[in-house]
This record gives structure tokens, sequence and C-alpha cells, in this order.
């Protein structure tokens, strides 16, 4: 059985906003999707970020940058975000987790880390049931 976990902050955008509610998990459950919604599109990327007890469920992203003649690497700002694009109303993501499983008795929340503008998001965060057991025989 499938779960989908809805996130909302109605208003301006605006930065670290905890978008509600916050949810207690109760199987265990792997990730499928995000789906992230905007009534008025944002005029800038709009960062998103949800976080299993408090760790987020996305792989950090942050830019490597090597220099060709030093060959010194520069890594980037953890990021661990998912965006909306400028302009854009709607956005699925479905391949940046990270290889962690939601677990049963955890808590998940979402944070509008940077609205870019946008207004009334809304994000919908897709899971898969892993502790279902198998339909009865009839």
């Amino acid at each position: 059985m499938s779960r989908t976990l809805a996130f909302h902050h109605h208003g301006e955008s605006g930065n670290e906003i905890r978008m509600l509610p916050a949810y207690y998990i109760e199987a265990d459950y792997a990730k499928v999707a995000v789906r992230v919604n905007a009534e008025y599109a944002p005029t800038s990327d709009a960062k998103i970020d949800i976080f299993d007890d408090g760790v987020s469920i996305f792989n950090n992203n942050a830019l490597t940058l090597t220099n060709v003649t030093t060959g010194k690497t520069t890594v980037g700002t953890v990021a661990t975000t998912v965006s909306l694009i400028a302009g854009e109303n709607s956005e699925v993501h479905a391949e940046d987790f990270n290889d962690t499983v939601i677990d049963k008795g955890s808590w998940v929340h979402c944070n509008l880390v940077n609205g870019g503008g946008g207004k009334n998001f809304t994000v919908l965060l897709e899971l898969e049931n892993l502790s279902e057991e198998d339909e009865p025989e009839e």
C-alpha cells in the first residue's frame, strides 16, 4: 500500500519556513517521488527539503569543482534540496533520494528553504509501504 504525505505553506514565500504538518510514521516506507507545486510560480528557483527525524531524505548535491591547474578540489556547501524551477508551477523528483528507508516511529517534516518568490506551495511525498504483509489466500 502506498501513502502520500502532503505539506503546505499558504501565502508569500520566504526562507527556512517549516511547512505543515509533521507526520508520525507508523510503518517502514520506501521513498517513491516528491511533487512540488506552487499556485504562483517562483521567479527564481525555489528550494525544498524534507527531513526524516531531522535528517534530509535527499542526496547531497553540493557542487564540487576541481582547479585544472592546481588539482585542488573545492566542495560547495552541503545542498540536500530539490527545486521548483523559476517560472514553473510543478516539478516531480524521483531520483534524488538517499538510500535510507523511512523507519516506523520516525517523524517527517518539510522546509521551504527558499521560496524564490513563489506563493502557495504544496509538497507531496509519495511512499511505498515496506512492511505490508501478503494478501490472505482465499
